[in-house]
């Protein structure tokens, strides 16, 4: 978080506020230039997805170099997902639009016999291609 645009203490009391599942907290995309990540969380026997997403006002320079820095970090660091059907075990040719992740993540947060990110009930995907 950039603090010099708002204090740590503000942000959250004015912009983060429980799930309404009860489970974790939302962060709110409001404000002159805010970057948010919704962490990942396990989810049975795959990792649930998280989010990171950016609100950059028109003019906000600072935060558009910011929300490009953390981008290039993102983009360099993860890996593309490919979707896999969980009966078959097939692995799709093409990689997913816009969904990265940890070369790692389904190794640390999936099941043991085999490794998977999910994105919902019906949605697996693997780094591995």
């Amino acid at each position: 978080m950039d603090t010099s645009i708002i204090s740590e203490s503000i942000f959250h009391r004015d912009y983060v506020v429980p799930h309404p599942s009860g489970r974790g907290w939302v962060y709110a995309i409001v404000g002159a230039g805010l970057a948010s990540l919704v962490r990942s969380r396990s989810d049975d026997d795959g990792l649930r997805n998280g989010e990171l997403r950016a609100s950059v006002p028109e003019d906000d320079t600072r935060t558009a170099e910011y929300v490009r820095e953390l981008m290039r970090v993102v983009r360099t660091g993860g890996r593309g997902v490919f979707a896999v059907d969980p009966m078959t075990k097939n692995v799709a040719p093409r990689a997913e639009r816009n969904f990265v992740a940890w070369p790692d993540a389904a190794s640390r947060f999936g099941a043991k016999d085999a490794p998977l990110l999910t994105n919902g009930p019906t949605a697996w995907f693997t780094v591995e291609r």
